[in-house]
């Protein structure tokens, strides 16, 4: 039997790269996705990973394109996942009474909403075929408490 697969955003840093790295302790396989390709394939060249263990897809939670590509990239050079984690996030002070901050919160309902929704994409109708597969979606705190 083959090692369940994980599809991670967010995973060249922080708790991405730290839930890939429980995953893969636990012995199962990693598509690990971000903005910054050559930072993950130097950490999973530091973890001693061979590429049927780990591949990195690199790709902005902004470019629902390149994300949604990831996901079918993934498909078919990996398999179906059995769990996809959209963990890509950033989390920006944003000042409604200052202009230019209106294209920083584009940048964040980008990157946490639409990034999150493209992450899935690719996944959903393929995991409802096979009847099984999980889709996480990591929330910002803002989504419990307002922000300045």
């Amino acid at each position: 039997m083959t090692a369940p697969l994980l599809f991670i955003t967010g995973a060249s840093s922080g708790i991405g790269q730290a839930m890939a790295l429980e995953w893969a302790r636990r012995g199962g396989r990693l598509a690990l996705v971000g903005r910054r390709g050559d930072a993950m394939r130097a950490w999973v060249a530091a973890q001693g990973w061979p590429a049927d263990r780990a591949a990195v897809y690199v790709a902005d939670a902004r470019d629902t394109a390149a994300m949604t590509a990831a996901g079918r990239d993934c498909i078919a050079a990996q398999g179906l996942p059995d769990v996809v984690i959209a963990s890509a996030g950033i989390s920006v002070g944003v000042d409604m009474g200052v202009e230019a901050d209106l294209e920083v919160l584009r940048a964040v309902l980008e990157t946490n909403n639409l990034g999150m929704a493209a992450t899935g994409q690719p996944f959903i109708a393929p995991m409802c075929a096979r009847r099984s597969g999980r889709l996480v979606c990591i929330a910002s705190v803002a989504g419990f408490r307002g922000l300045p």
